[in-house]
């Protein structure tokens, strides 16, 4: 179903409910800031420390493998129930309780004992899960008229956590005699500090009002609701597999260890500015369908050159990869703010999205390995990048259509 108007409500007012000073405005995107901190650092954190952990631990490639991937199951698994926990105990108690449990599910992680890894990574996942669907919501409850700015700056805010927590987990275990539990541990403490920053967010406590007709219009029916959750998951999949394979391709095709690690680090960082602009960029332009092309002018720039001419121009292979994937991933979660007609309708399709698009995800690392591993060489391997960059951006010119989705005609 197309969706044509948003439905006329008291909403707006509702949301605005304590947010008549400069001052409550601030501390609000303050704690929306400190919880994008915490939405990627804790699981990056752990990639640096793989190899050492696997030593120490005596684990196998496989145990070793389910630290990374169970996060990501998480999010695909656990994203389509999360906007009922906000509907019934409101969105700053859940995302409270949320950072507890990210708290939690990270001092597990740094206890040593891989059994009790894996439950701290279910826990901090699922946690991670709820944060990554009820964010957008609250963005979008919170700052009706500025959801691209503040989405701008908190998925600048989460991916600069992330790189944060790729660069200092080294330097952390070295400082401390090459104990990596404090490099883990660490995360569990910021994560408590934020749950502390977030209690006075409670006396902004919103439970959503009784579901209107528009909850009664399910999304999976929805056409527009399936396109923006193919964009999700084709945005997501090109992420996931670029940091589980850009360094081993470049590696592959002649490049060195180190320099590998270099263009790997190239393209995280070069995500962080993307993130920020891609929202402002989309905003500014009228043209929706011309805005997500020029959107994706890095990606056309990045794909066939990484296919075709590797070592060639490695380092602008890896800028323009990153600028063109930072700007996906905050223009998917803009869209998931932006379109649905209220913020109960946003929570759910950002359910919806996440759930298909982390699921979708997931299987595009392992997929372009097994066709590496089945042809013996990257050749069909990378040509699986266009297919999946050329349906990404048909899914983004649906996608980012200005009608709302979830309204009734």
């Amino acid at each position: 179903m197309t969706d044509k108007t948003a439905p006329s409500t008291d909403q707006h007012s509702d949301a605005g409910r304590g947010f008549h000073r400069l001052g409550a405005h601030i501390g609000f995107l303050f704690a929306i800031l400190l919880l994008a901190a915490n939405m990627r650092g804790s699981i990056v954190g752990l990639g640096p420390l793989a190899e050492i952990i696997g030593t120490d631990l005596s684990l196998s490639g496989t145990q070793l493998g389910l630290l990374t991937t169970l996060p990501v199951l998480s999010f695909g698994v656990l994203s389509i129930f999360a906007p009922r926990l906000g509907q019934k105990f409101g969105l700053e108690a859940t995302l409270l309780t949320m950072l507890l449990f990210i708290a939690l599910g990270q001092g597990l992680r740094a206890s040593g004992a891989y059994d009790i890894m894996v439950i701290g990574t279910i826990i901090l996942g699922a946690a991670i899960a709820v944060m990554n669907v009820l964010t957008p919501s609250l963005v979008r409850r919170s700052f009706p008229t500025h959801v691209a700015f503040v989405t701008a700056l908190y998925t600048f805010t989460m991916s600069s956590g992330a790189t944060i927590a790729a660069f200092i987990s080294i330097p952390i275990r070295n400082a401390v005699d090459g104990d990596w539990r404090w490099s883990l541990g660490v995360w569990a403490v910021f994560a408590a500090i934020a749950f502390v920053c977030w209690l006075p967010m409670l006396r902004y406590r919103h439970k959503a009002p009784a579901p209107a007709m528009n909850a009664k219009i399910s999304l999976w029916k929805n056409t527009e609701a399936w396109w923006l959750a193919l964009f999700f998951g084709c945005q997501s999949l090109m992420f996931y597999t670029g940091v589980a394979w850009l360094a081993k391709v470049f590696i592959d095709h002649g490049i060195t260890e180190a320099e590998a690690a270099t263009l790997l680090s190239i393209f995280n960082v070069f995500g962080i500015p993307a993130a920020f602009a891609a929202p402002l960029i989309y905003s500014k332009i009228a043209n929706k369908k011309l805005a997500m092309l020029v959107l994706h002018i890095p990606l056309i720039i990045a794909i066939p050159g990484f296919v075709f001419a590797t070592t060639e121009l490695p380092y602008l292979w890896a800028v323009c990869l990153g600028l063109g994937q930072g700007s996906m991933i905050s223009i998917a979660l803009t869209l998931v703010g932006m379109r649905g007609a209220d913020p109960q309708t946003s929570a759910r399709l950002s359910g919806m999205a996440q759930s298909v698009g982390y699921l979708f995800a997931a299987i595009g690392p392992v997929l372009f390995g097994a066709l590496h591993d089945l042809l013996g060489d990257w050749q069909v391997a990378l040509y699986f990048l266009f297919i999946v960059v050329a349906v990404q951006l048909v899914a983004a010119m649906r996608a980012g259509s200005s009608e709302k989705i979830g309204v009734s005609n």
